[in-house]
């Protein structure tokens, strides 16, 4: 043992006590609310934290590292010096090191509640709404909506999609997730929206994605405010209509309601709407799923996708809609 220690000493004297270990710095603090704008609500900011450069953190004399290290039996620190060396620094910064964040530029929409569908059940987000079962998302990437995006990307324009009935994003993010990084989300309820994309941690809008706390109606008002003395067109920047090259409804409408949206805000060259029709006008105990073009012709329909049978929320700017998801139940107060 006295041998071993001798050697041990001996070696260590071979290191210039003046060398030192360079261990990377990173330092995360904890994520902070920026109340900054993103299409009325607030956004959560990416951790502060960079680890592309490095920086002396810590500073030790070999000699001292190495006889610190004895003092723990080890003798493959003599060795392997190196090899010892690295897995100090693992070690000892493992727990404050985290990746660099991405830029708001390249940072994608996420909502906290992407995660939690599932198929054939609706999942409560808050009072007003659901997050609806897995068939409806899988049915928003289906090919039909595809199309609209090439055919935007064909015609060298940034493809865009109006999301009503939003809730808390999900199906927002299944468009952002299609290539539709240009988004009005609008709901008249922001509750869902507030607790899954903006204050949760892991909730982030980029300024590409704009919610809208307003019911159908009211934002087509305002739609039309904007665009009243603009050209129809394909949707682009300027003098032209802002139309949409997907429009998709997460609550059930009838059909007339349907047709006015495909008429006035689709892409009048390959614009698409998805909605849930009522099977009869006024009628909110089961819809169709139909696929309109920007004449409202229906292009697909179907009453059940895959083991769901497709039945969602009453659209509560009807008179005729009655119950819990209606007014005066939930708060809801029509246009006058």
């Amino acid at each position: 043992a006295l041998l071993l220690l001798f050697l041990c000493f001996s070696t260590a004297e071979s290191f210039a006590p003046s060398q030192t270990i360079k261990l990377p710095c990173c330092y995360s603090p904890p994520p902070k609310h920026h109340h900054q704008a993103c299409g009325g609500n607030s956004r959560l900011q990416p951790r502060s934290c960079s680890n592309s450069n490095t920086s002396l953190m810590t500073i030790l004399p070999r000699r001292n590292f190495l006889q610190s290290s004895l003092l723990f039996g080890t003798v493959q620190i003599i060795r392997h010096p190196q090899e010892a060396l690295a897995a100090e620094e693992t070690t000892s910064i493992s727990s404050i090191i985290s990746p660099a964040p991405l830029s708001d530029e390249s940072k994608p929409f996420h909502s906290a509640a992407y995660t939690l569908k599932e198929y054939t059940n609706s999942i409560v987000a808050s009072r007003d709404t659901n997050i609806s079962p897995k068939e409806v998302y899988d049915t928003i990437s289906s090919n039909y909506l595809q199309e609209a995006y090439d055919a935007a990307i064909k015609s060298n324009t940034t493809p865009k999609a109006l999301d009503v009935g939003a809730g808390a994003g999900v199906s927002t993010e299944v468009l952002y997730r299609l290539g539709y990084h240009e988004i009005d989300a609008l709901d008249w309820s922001g509750e869902a929206w507030t607790r899954y994309v903006v204050e949760d941690p892991m909730g982030y809008c980029p300024e590409g994605v704009r919610f809208y706390e307003l019911d159908d109606e009211r934002y087509l008002d305002q739609w039309r405010g904007a665009n009243s003395n603009t050209n129809g067109g394909g949707g682009g920047r300027g003098d032209k209509q802002q139309l949409f090259d997907i429009i998709v409804f997460n609550f059930a409408v009838n059909e007339a309601k349907a047709q006015q949206f495909a008429k006035e805000l689709l892409n009048k060259q390959h614009g698409r709407l998805l909605a849930p029709i009522n099977t009869s006008n006024d009628y909110w105990l089961k819809q169709t799923y139909q696929v309109m073009d920007s004449e409202g012709k229906v292009l697909w329909s179907a009453v059940d996708v895959g083991a769901w049978s497709v039945q969602f929320q009453p659209d509560v700017t009807q008179d005729t809609c009655s119950g819990i998801w209606c007014a005066p139940f939930n708060g809801f107060q029509k246009k006058r």
